[in-house]
């Protein structure tokens, strides 16, 4: 990269390494046009970064010793927080394995649902939680290993439960459609704190409470914040978010115990496991048995050969 001096630039990159002794600090990141350029940093900027992630780094040309010019960077923002939707796809989609569908394009399908929702209680908390999680939602994996662990596994988990929702309604007329399409769209939105991120580790508060519990507590506090803290839509939508793992001993602090909470953890558990299923049988030759699939009790499936 030819630089000028006193010129400002500004660099899409992703962390590869942080440097830093007693009196430097710098960071090397990979461009999109694949280079590797070293930015010097101030020791508080260092604070902002985390390695694998990518940011838009603001930087000045200035001249270190016997007129070799350096970037000093003099701004730092989370990529996810300096571009729109469409230009992070691209970003997304160069850097990281992301979901097979654009963020775009999930975006779109999980904001028709949102629409959807006609109780204004349940909207409202759930249109609240959302806009104020928004980025981060589009970015995160929905585990560090068992399923949906890439870039937008999260949203992309996410939408494809919602898609599932509607043919059983059909079928069983007597479940809460907003109840569904809220608790889904909520129920893992608090991996975003449990888990630092894709590649990364459970946080302290991930390992000592949970997702579950911590979703069923942030919808507690919005709940409170609009006034709705007495509704049993509430009650409702908490028992869902708290019992969607079904069982004791996957970490459901309830088991489910109305129709919808039912739905919710069976549907859940159908893309966990129908989604890593149909990835590992891509990756399987025909006549061939899988590896042992983790999320699907170590069992090995046959791939049978197309007529």
């Amino acid at each position: 990269m030819e630089l000028n001096i006193n010129k400002d630039y500004k660099i899409i990159g992703k962390v590869e390494s942080i440097n830093y002794g007693a009196h430097f600090c710098n960071t090397t990141i990979l461009t999109m046009d694949g280079e590797h350029i070293n930015l010097k940093l101030e020791f508080e900027q260092m604070e902002l970064l985390s390695m694998g992630k990518v940011y838009l780094f603001e930087a000045i040309a200035v001249v270190k010793i016997e007129d070799e010019l350096v970037l000093k960077t003099t701004n730092i923002t989370k990529i996810e927080n300096a571009i729109h939707d469409d230009e992070l796809t691209n970003v997304l989609d160069y850097f990281y394995v992301y979901a097979p569908l654009s963020l775009k394009e999930i975006k779109k399908g999980i904001e028709t649902f949102l629409k959807k929702i006609n109780n204004k209680v349940l909207k409202d908390i759930t249109t609240k939680i959302y806009k104020d999680h928004e980025k981060l939602f589009y970015m995160h994996p929905a585990a560090t290993k068992f399923h949906h662990a890439y870039v937008g596994g999260l949203s992309y988990h996410t939408l494809t439960m919602l898609k599932l929702i509607d043919p059983f309604i059909e079928i069983y007329p007597y479940l809460n459609r907003d109840l569904l399409y809220a608790a889904t769209i909520l129920h893992d939105m608090s991996k975003i704190d449990e888990i630092s991120g894709v590649d990364g580790e459970y946080t302290k508060e991930g390992l000592l409470i949970g997702h579950l519990v911590m979703q069923a507590s942030m919808i507690d506090r919005v709940a409170h914040e609009l006034n709705y803290e007495k509704e049993e839509d509430v009650l409702l939508l908490k028992h869902m978010i708290i019992s969607h793992h079904g069982q004791f001993n996957f970490g459901s602090p309830k088991k489910p115990q109305t129709g919808e909470a039912l739905l919710l953890w069976f549907i859940d558990t159908i893309d966990s496991k129908f989604t890593v299923l149909g990835e590992t049988l891509d990756e399987t030759q025909e006549g061939s048995f899988t590896n042992m699939i983790s999320v699907l009790d170590k069992m090995r499936f046959y791939k049978a050969n197309k007529k």
